[in-house]
């Protein structure tokens, strides 16, 4: 995985940035998930949304943050696009409990994922149609596009999943924690798997481990990589869409490019010493382009922002990819950094 610093770039020229925000219920388990207030976790996908569409949050009070006190990455990715504007930013209402307000929102009609450890599963192959079917008609206003996501306890569904399709996954996915709750996450990707039978097929296998921004997210990359060129912007769970579209794509025969497909993620994903996302990518049937912002908040003074390079957070919002195109553009470390803690000042 290659580091991305100041004077690099991925692409050149201007990105589309889109939002995949989603509720899966498996974030309600406790002590599974901090990424957001404790007790209000299915809101952290629409502050997250109105912060990066607007600078400010509507549905709540005050942005997202860990119990530590760490602020959501959407800070990351709003600097970025006040200091150098993406082409577009729309949100990506994958199953929502509450709809962000004065956003670019495009609605999709589909529920919140259930807790993989649910008895009952979601229809993952109406979701997958629905993505793939929007990677189709997509209009691309800049040079290439940006996809992020915002899915609490989404590396555990991740892991589900990627297991359930007989990928490796030990030891290689990462925690919104520092020091990660294994005993509970693996006991719910245990749950989960469990539910599966030997006749179960490929999507019914995902629609019990799965959530909606992993099938979307899948879809979507098969079908737009054929037309522009694409940024997954997170870490893991990233790797795992990239691993589910190379599982169906494969199963299916569907056509795709994926000479068109990149991955950026952020510097304290690419050194986690809990995950490993050069492994997940190399079980792909194909070379994946994959970079990471060489960015850390060294120069920052406010303590909550030094916590990341501590291991907290890592990555969400699509905030390695929203790095490493402000590089593109000029901006330093140094701005980006002043830009981001203004808005805790």
């Amino acid at each position: 995985m290659q580091a991305l610093k100041t004077d690099d770039y991925i692409l050149k020229g201007k990105a589309d940035f889109l939002l995949a925000a989603c509720v899966t219920h498996t974030c309600e388990i406790p002590l599974l998930t901090q990424a957001g207030i404790p007790g209000k976790i299915p809101l952290t996908p629409t502050l997250d949304a109105e912060f990066i569409s607007t600078g400010r949050v509507f549905s709540l009070g005050e942005i997202a943050e860990t119990p530590k006190g760490v602020p959501t990455p959407a800070l990351i990715t709003r600097a970025v696009q006040e200091l150098f504007p993406f082409s577009s930013v729309h949100i990506l209402d994958l199953g929502l409990v509450t709809a962000p307000q004065h956003c670019d929102l495009l609605d999709f009609e589909i529920l919140p994922s259930p807790s993989i450890t649910d008895a009952k599963g979601f229809d993952a192959k109406a979701v997958f149609d629905k993505g793939f079917e929007y990677g189709k008609k997509y209009q691309l206003q800049g040079d290439y596009l940006i996809l992020g996501e915002s899915t609490p306890s989404g590396t555990t569904t991740a892991q589900a999943a990627v297991a359930a399709l007989g990928y490796k996954t030990e030891g290689l996915f990462a925690s919104s924690f520092n020091d990660a709750p294994r005993r509970i996450k693996q006991e719910t990707i245990s749950s989960s798997l469990g539910k599966l039978k030997a006749n179960m097929g490929l999507f019914e296998k995902l629609g019990h481990t799965a959530d909606n921004m992993l099938l979307f997210t899948a879809g979507f990359i098969l079908s737009s990589s054929r037309r522009f060129k694409v940024v997954l912007a997170g870490g893991t769970q990233m790797a795992a869409a990239l691993l589910i579209a190379n599982k169906i794509a494969g199963r299916q025969g569907i056509h795709h490019d994926n000479r068109h497909i990149h991955l950026c993620t952020t510097k304290w994903i690419a050194e986690d010493k809990y995950s490993d996302i050069q492994a997940l990518i190399g079980q792909l049937d194909y070379r994946l382009k994959a970079y990471y912002a060489d960015f850390s908040f060294e120069e920052a003074s406010h303590p909550a922002l030094k916590l990341y390079d501590e291991g907290e957070a890592k990555e969400g919002v699509g905030a390695g990819a929203a790095i490493a195109y402000a590089f593109s553009h000029g901006i330093s470390q140094k701005d980006l950094t002043q830009k981001i803690q203004s808005y805790l000042d």
